[in-house]
């Protein structure tokens, strides 16, 4: 049975508030990620809250859907059975994917954890989310590739799912056109205990660098068998792969891994004059959480709270649009949105009608004794023939 909590009132608005619903991962396959961004974005809604950003409370109402289709449009059937909210905080590629129909059919705008390029097309008009999509994070390091290693062969491993496919497309016929050598893509389940046959696959086709597409969990197995039987192999991340707690766990594994995402890992928050640093402080001191432990103290914490503040300024431009409870006045007011960097935590924003790609700028790190070191940030051409792709 899934979990369910509520944040500041009913969750349909019993409370006077408006609501905004959350469908999350808290026990599923991609929980190790889920939990922590989860976590993010409900304490920023309650941060939120307790400082009166509105002139009204969010309520908060979420699930735990488990990583399940079935269960997140379970979720979804039950939060808009009476007043549909304005929007709901989502999650994974596979299910926001299979709810686009439906929160296009209901004008509610739909906040993600996908960055599936899917998202952003025509057919999918409520959708938005607060990354660089996956292909563009896939693009960020094919184009480091070729400007530091341009003979290299690379090769793509992901998960046989709608997350892990999102970028493999897109991202191959992007390395091609920078004239890299490819390689046969390699499948790694999300849930994967062993990568020794991939990492021999990846040998035998003299791989230099393997782009994954996967959580961290399944990126810290295949590093630890990439040790023993092709240690020469790079492997480098995508958003979702590499995060504080694992880091911390084994440094030695994640050793010199690139990894790529549109906004900031929670050190460089904190040791930042970022303005989002305050709800984290607040936050964590609220929560009685510690600012040492990685399993709430990472990247994917801040993931969350970037969603909490994308409904808070979706909300307040609705309200200037027209009305705050309204789902389509909400995605008029995401168009409000320019060149914000999401109170210092991410690289600009900038939402259009046209063109819900919220960035195309990559920030490029590399591990280092156990930490996130900032690399480069690289600047993506927003051509309009890779939405969607």
């Amino acid at each position: 049975m899934a979990l369910a909590g509520c944040l500041g009132g009913s969750g349909n608005g019993g409370s006077g508030g408006v609501s905004v619903p959350g469908i999350y991962d808290m026990s599923g396959a991609t929980s190790d990620v889920g939990e922590p961004s989860a976590i993010g974005s409900r304490d920023a809604i309650k941060w939120i809250n307790e400082n009166d950003e509105l002139d009204t409370t969010i309520d908060h109402e979420w699930q735990d859907y488990a990583y399940e289709v079935p269960q997140a449009k379970s979720a979804y059937d039950e939060y808009t059975s009476g007043s549909k909210p304005p929007a709901i905080v989502g999650w994974g590629t596979a299910d926001t994917e299979a709810l686009a129909p439906s929160v296009a059919q209901d004008n509610i705008a739909y906040i993600s954890a996908s960055y599936s390029a899917k998202l952003v097309t025509e057919e999918s008009p409520y959708n938005f989310f607060g990354n660089l999509d996956y292909t563009s994070q896939a693009r960020t390091l094919l184009k480091w590739i070729s400007e530091n290693d341009p003979d290299a062969k690379v090769g793509f491993i992901f998960s046989n799912t709608a997350f892990g496919k999102s970028p493999v497309e897109g991202g191959r016929q992007y390395a091609q056109s920078l004239g890299l050598d490819l390689a046969d893509n390699i499948n790694l389940s999300l849930t994967a205990n062993s990568a020794q046959s991939q990492v021999r696959k990846a040998k035998n086709r003299n791989v230099d660098y393997l782009i994954h597409q996967n959580t961290a969990a399944p990126m810290q197995v295949l590093l630890s068998d990439k040790q023993d039987i092709y240690p020469d192999l790079n492997v480098m991340g995508l958003t979702y792969t590499v995060d504080e707690a694992r880091v911390q766990e084994s440094p030695e594994l994640f050793e010199g891994v690139r990894y790529a995402s549109g906004f900031k890992v929670f050190n460089e928050v904190m040791d930042s004059d970022a303005a989002g640093k305050q709800i984290i402080q607040d936050s964590f001191e609220r929560e009685g959480r510690s600012m040492d432990d990685p399993s709430v103290a990472n990247l994917n914490y801040v993931r969350g709270v970037i969603h909490g503040l994308m409904a808070l300024k979706g909300l307040k431009n609705a309200k200037e649009v027209g009305n705050m409870s309204s789902g389509s006045d909400f995605r008029e007011g995401m168009f409000q949105i320019s060149d914000w960097n999401v109170r210092g935590l991410a690289e600009p924003f900038t939402y259009e009608e046209g063109d819900r790609r919220p960035t195309m700028s990559g920030r490029v790190y590399q591990v280092q004794d156990g930490a996130f070191e900032y690399d480069t940030t690289i600047d993506l051409p927003r051509k309009d023939e890779w939405i969607g792709l």
